[in-house]
């Protein structure tokens, strides 16, 4: 029974609410279509939060993608012509109360258990003063110390042949005004607790 007056095919072609918009895309490993992903990323949920919270989304995201793009080729799974096959990435990302919910799973190499270890910057000394020394500083390492430090409840699993990874980009958001209840000042959600 459809009590809507449009046709049920067509609401769900319809976007999100601009305030709490919604991403699912599927697709291949490879920096032209992470990057189309991030730039429709970035169209989607512009105006659903700050500015700077936009920007770190869109940090960690293109973090962990090309991750997965320079890391997580399987070369034992080969396409015809011998070339490897890129992993197929899975990206839901949703606006919540509080926060941008991110769900990445790729059928890519294993995570390294290493990389959820808590990381600090790879160079913590001095700033170096020559061309020379600036040559010597680790290539890598940074990737993991910015998702680490833009993102919140960053959790990791794999599955078969899986990859799951999932976080929230916090949201500051300003404190909901709930008037009290009627009844003494307790809540709407329970009458055991004060509102």
């Amino acid at each position: 029974m459809n009590l809507s007056p449009e046709p049920a095919g067509k609401r769900l072609r319809q976007p999100p609410p601009p305030r709490r918009p919604m991403l699912h895309r599927i697709f291949r490993a490879d920096p032209a279509t992470v990057r189309a992903a991030l730039l429709f990323l970035r169209e989607r949920f512009d105006g659903s939060a700050g500015d700077e919270v936009i920007a770190k989304l869109e940090l960690a995201l293109a973090e962990v993608l090309n991750n997965i793009c320079e890391h997580g080729t399987r070369y034992e799974a080969v396409r015809l012509g011998g070339r490897p096959h890129a992993p197929l990435i899975h990206l839901c990302v949703a606006r919540h109360v509080g926060g941008i919910a991110c769900a990445v799973t790729d059928d890519g190499r294993p995570l390294p258990a290493s990389c959820l270890d808590m990381h600090d910057l790879p160079w913590t000394g001095p700033a170096p003063q020559d061309a020379e020394a600036i040559l010597l500083l680790l290539e890598g390492g940074f990737g993991w110390f910015l998702i680490q430090e833009l993102t919140a409840s960053l959790c990791y699993f794999r599955e078969g042949r899986r990859n799951f990874l999932a976080f929230v980009v916090p949201v500051a958001e300003p404190p909901a005004q709930v008037a009290p209840a009627a009844g003494g000042g307790l809540n709407q959600f329970s009458p055991n607790c004060s509102g």
